[in-house]
């Protein structure tokens, strides 16, 4: 028989370590086989579990006195006690002591390889670079916590960014941290986030900002605009594209009557890529006046982008935006906004001209979120769509002519162009035939 002397004799095997006498690790193992050891006053259950950082602790379970349980129970007890354990294995001490940068750049190339967006992974990485990495980047991954994003949002919140962009960057960090996974694809930190205890701002959509045009503000600007920036701004207010919908439009997209979006162009480099989302792939059928319009504009040309620069390249986003439609808001003394405030109005419109819902979404290559949706086969029915949007009308008068491109005069800087109040004003007279102006070359 077992004597109480011997039952204390239970002893654990010796702790893996590092080298480091006060520093102990745990060892990487796929399963723990416990120990079970007698007591004075029983049968106990010990094994190890993981702390904070680099720390590991010896736990030990009373299973039972001697009365309660013989010693075949003890083990079927303690079994049950560490099929729980098991299920959250010891974590590797490697993937422990990584940083938060360090799994950040592991997270960045494999989103790489799954094709995210060029735009969404540079949106990322921006927020990794400016926000994340210089708080917390050299924080272990593993002591990411509710408590260390409640200190990134009390830093960012100095930085007077909006509620959403803080919701942006948490996401981030959030995703970050549930990048890490074991040999068997499983999260190895799942975390169960405090929204309250993180603190962040909450994001009120009335009090954001989106702005859109009216239609008297869609008027003068067409009116007032001249070259390629009067083109842009009819069909952006006339099919609500996405600007990089419009600058990825090639000659073979346009049959006439319609638009056909299958690519945009992204970023200062101009990149083709793909549309953004799987229903942006799609047609957009044109008032007649505003494809009679487009094809003056594209002339005899059948390749190339329908908005060009003189090397037959796509027209940088930006370009277009801070050189040609901000300053001519400005001129206007109309608010400076992007070029989304056209795709805002055209949504408006079609709603308040009762627009079949179907279509309206097609057109703006929305979703549809119900099974009337997925029924709907209106967007099918090329005559139909021509007919609608020809009842639709656009919400403003479109020109019957574009005005010719603004002559400009050298502003002395180099590799600048400055356009003269007194040149914008003379390109604004009617020109005789497009031929003279200009225009049919797209430029």
């Amino acid at each position: 028989m077992t004597t109480a002397k011997n039952r204390n004799l239970g002893t654990l095997p010796p702790r893996a370590s590092d080298g480091h006498e006060k520093r102990r690790i745990v060892m990487r193992r796929r399963h723990q086989d416990g120990q079970l050891i007698e007591t004075k006053h029983g049968y106990s259950v010990r094994y190890y579990t993981q702390g904070e950082g680099q720390q590991r602790h010896r736990v030990q379970i009373f299973l039972g006195s001697f009365e309660e349980l013989t010693r075949p129970q003890a083990k079927t007890r303690m079994a049950d006690v560490l099929a729980a354990v098991n299920k959250n294995p010891t974590l590797n001490p490697q993937i422990e002591s990584e940083t938060f940068r360090a799994v950040a750049v592991k997270w960045i190339a494999d989103c790489e390889t799954r094709k995210h967006k060029p735009s969404t992974l540079c949106n990322w990485r921006s927020i990794l670079r400016n926000h994340l990495n210089p708080i917390i980047g050299e924080i272990p991954v593993a002591e990411v916590k509710s408590k260390t994003l409640k200190s990134v949002v009390e830093r960012l919140v100095k930085k007077e960014l909006s509620p959403q962009s803080l919701k942006n960057i948490l996401q981030v960090a959030k995703l970050v941290v549930a990048s890490v996974v074991d040999d068997e694809g499983d999260p190895v930190y799942e975390r169960k986030w405090n929204a309250r205890f993180i603190g962040a701002p909450k994001v009120e959509k009335n009090e954001q900002r989106r702005p859109s045009f009216s239609r008297e503000q869609v008027t003068k600007i067409v009116q007032a605009a001249t070259g390629r920036i009067q083109m842009a701004c009819v069909l952006l207010a006339t099919t609500g594209l996405r600007a990089g919908e419009l600058l990825g439009l090639e000659c073979k997209h346009f049959d006439g009557q319609s638009v056909k979006v299958a690519q945009a162009v992204w970023g200062g480099s101009n990149r083709v890529v793909k549309p953004k989302t799987r229903n942006a792939d799609r047609t957009v059928d044109l008032h007649p006046d505003v494809a009679s319009l487009l094809k003056s504009f594209i002339g005899g040309r059948t390749v190339g982008f329908i908005f060009q620069t003189s090397s037959r390249r796509p027209i940088t986003q930006t370009n277009l935006l801070r050189r040609e439609l901000h300053p001519l808001l400005e001129e206007l003394e109309i608010p400076v906004c992007g070029f989304h405030a056209f795709r805002r109005f055209r949504n408006t419109y079609l709603r308040q001209e009762h627009c079949p819902d179907g279509l309206l979404k097609f057109w703006m290559g929305h979703s549809g979120k119900d099974m009337s949706d997925h029924y709907d086969k209106s967007s099918e029915d090329a005559q139909y769509r021509r007919d609608v949007a020809k009842a639709m009308g656009t919400g403003f008068e479109v020109p019957k002519t574009l005005a010719p491109k603004a002559k400009i005069s050298q502003s002395g800087v180099i590799g600048r162009q400055a356009e003269t109040v007194e040149s914008r004003s003379i390109a604004r007279k009617p020109a005789k035939t497009l031929e003279e102006v200009g225009v049919s070359d797209g430029i």
